[in-house]
C-alpha cells in the first residue's frame, strides 16, 4: 500500500458525511480525497497469505477482519486479530498485516484533526455486539447521511469510550519468520488434518529436529507441537460460528476425537467449545495471570 504524506487538516468543522469508498482505492489516496470527513472505511478480500506490507496512515486505523484471521505487526509487536477482535493503530504508525486464512478485511480510518482524542497506543479489542453495531452504523453512509456532524462526533466519542474500556486479549502468534517453519505453516494451513511428526517435517524442510524445535522456541516461546496445535485451535474459532457439530470441526482441524479437541481448546481459551458458543463467542484468555472474559460477536 503506497505511502503518502499527511495533508494539513482543517481546523474548522467538516461539511461532508462519512464515506465508504470502493476497495480499489488505496487507503491514503482515499484519505486525501475525503480529508474533511470524520470517518471513512474500505473493505478488501484477502486470499490466504496476502501481505498488506509495511505502511502508515495519517489517520488512526481500526483493523477489523469481518471474516477470517490476520496476523499484524506494529513496530516491534505482533498481534493475532480474529474475526471477533479488532486492532486499533494510532495515526502515522508503521504496521503490516498478513492474512492467515482467506479474510474479509474492514479498515476504518478516523480523522485525528477533529475533537475526539483517540488513544496514542496500539490496542487489541474483543468485539462486543455493541461495538460491532456501532462500527456498522459509522460506516453506513445511508444511515448517517441525515445526521449532523455533531451527532457523528458523539457516536465517535462513544466508540472512543468503548476502545478505552475494552479489555485487551492475547492469542498466540502463528506465522513464523523462519523460512522452514513458514513452509510448515503454509502446509498446515492448507491441510490441518496432517499427521506428520516433527521428524517428518524436519526431513521435508531439510533441517534437524533440534533446529526446528530451537527456532520454534525462539520465535514463539513454545514447543513445535504446541505451535502446530495453536494453528488448528485459532482457526477453529471461526468454524465454531457455523452450525457444524464439534465432532465435525474436530475432524477438520486434525483431531482424532472431539474429546481431544475439547481438551486442547479449553487449555488455550479457558473454556470448552460449547461454552464458547453459549457465551456468544467470547474471548476468554488468561493475561498476566488474570482471567478475562470479554463478550464478542
Amino acid at each position: 500500500m503506497p505511502l503518502t504524506k499527511p495533508t494539513t487538516k482543517p481546523t474548522t468543522k467538516p461539511t461532508t458525511k462519512p464515506t465508504t469508498k470502493p476497495t480499489t482505492i488505496p487507503a491514503n489516496e482515499l484519505i486525501d480525497l475525503t480529508d474533511n470527513d470524520q470517518v471513512i472505511s474500505r473493505t478488501i478480500n484477502m486470499p490466504s497469505g496476502f501481505v498488506d506490507d509495511w505502511h502508515k496512515h495519517p489517520w488512526h486505523q481500526i483493523i477489523f477482519p469481518l471474516e477470517g484471521l490476520l496476523q499484524s505487526c506494529v513496530a516491534n509487536h505482533q498481534f493475532i486479530v480474529p474475526h471477533n477482535g479488532l486492532l486499533f493503530v494510532p495515526s502515522n504508525t508503521l504496521h503490516q498485516s498478513i492474512a492467515v486464512i482467506e479474510t474479509r478485511f474492514l479498515g476504518i480510518y478516523l480523522n485525528p484533526a477533529h475533537s475526539i482524542e483517540f488513544p496514542n497506543h496500539t490496542k487489541t479489542i474483543a468485539v462486543t455486539p455493541f461495538i460491532k453495531e456501532l462500527i456498522l452504523m459509522l460506516i453506513n453512509n445511508d444511515n448517517l447521511s441525515s445526521l449532523p456532524q455533531e451527532a457523528i462526533s458523539r457516536l465517535l466519542g462513544v466508540l472512543n469510550d468503548q476502545i478505552g474500556l475494552a479489555k485487551d486479549y492475547e492469542i498466540p502468534l502463528l506465522i513464523p519468520k523462519d523460512r522452514r517453519l513458514k513452509t510448515i505453516f503454509e502446509a498446515l494451513n492448507e491441510n490441518p488434518q496432517s499427521t506428520l511428526t516433527l521428524t517428518d517435517w524436519a526431513k521435508r524442510v531439510g533441517a534437524s529436529k533440534r533446529t526446528l524445535s530451537r527456532v520454534c522456541a525462539k520465535e514463539f516461546n513454545q514447543s513445535f507441537s504446541l505451535w502446530k496445535q495453536n494453528i488448528k485451535l485459532v482457526q477453529s474459532l471461526q468454524l465454531l460460528q457455523s452450525k457444524r457439530t464439534i465432532q465435525s470441526i474436530a475432524d477438520e482441524t486434525g483431531y482424532h476425537s472431539d474429546s481431544a479437541f475439547i481438551y486442547a481448546f479449553k487449555r488455550l481459551f479457558k473454556q470448552t467449545p460449547k461454552k464458547y458458543r453459549e457465551n456468544r463467542f467470547s474471548l476468554n484468555v488468561e493475561i498476566d495471570g488474570f482471567e478475562k472474559n470479554v463478550s464478542s460477536v
